[in-house]
């Protein structure tokens, strides 16, 4: 969440509201706490000495807070862009739901499922925005990034429409499931066949892990 800030701000100065503008602008599909933490990072941040804050007149009795990146602040990012990047993680209340399904019925299953679908097909659509904004000369927030924002945007979008095919695909096959439990015995021969398919299709990578 620091480094998406710091990054943020590495751009230009940003009122306290831009920064939490920028980061729900998708930011928060790709770190996950950015969005509950928005508002009050960048204070952390200031007192660490990575980030300055100044108050300004709004032009009403009201002020608001600018941001900017110090020197530390930029060296902090730059030492951390050389280092090797985590694995991957993932925050999916709807794929939880679909791996303890058998412990509610098929409705709330297929409820789930078209949740996700919808769910996905809106995230989708805000990076198509996105895409949009970058594309447009003098639009976007950060054209000098437009090379790299183009391709996070070709993979949020490729991430979201994979979910909502995987959806399309799931609900055909729980189509005639009569119940979350008795499938794996009156299903057993199909879900072989798709655990032989997901086999045959990426190999052995590494040990098994339940």
């Amino acid at each position: 969440m620091s480094y998406a800030i710091l990054g943020i701000l590495a751009a230009r100065d940003w009122s306290a509201y831009e920064v939490a503008e920028q980061i729900g602008r998708g930011m928060s599909e790709i770190v996950p706490r950015a969005d509950r933490q928005r508002y009050n990072a960048p204070k952390k941040l200031v007192e660490r000495g990575l980030v300055t804050a100044r108050t300004e007149p709004t032009g009403t009795k009201r002020s608001r807070t600018i941001y900017s990146i110090t020197p530390e602040g930029r060296a902090a990012i730059t030492e951390w862009m050389a280092t090797e990047t985590k694995a991957s993680t993932m925050e999916f209340e709807g794929l939880l739901r679909v791996c303890v399904a058998d412990l509610g019925s098929v409705d709330d299953l297929r409820n789930t499922l078209r949740t996700i679908r919808a769910q996905a097909e809106m995230k989708r659509q805000v990076f198509v925005a996105n895409a949009r904004l970058i594309k447009t000369p003098g639009a976007g927030s950060f054209p000098g990034r437009q090379h790299v924002l183009a391709m996070s945007a070709k993979f949020m979008v490729g991430h979201f429409t994979h979910i909502i095919s995987w959806v399309d695909w799931m609900l055909t096959e729980v189509e005639d499931w009569p119940d979350t439990v008795t499938p794996v015995e009156t299903h057993a021969d199909r879900i072989q066949a798709i655990l032989d398919g997901i086999i045959e299709e990426y190999g052995d990578s590494g040990p098994a892990q339940e």
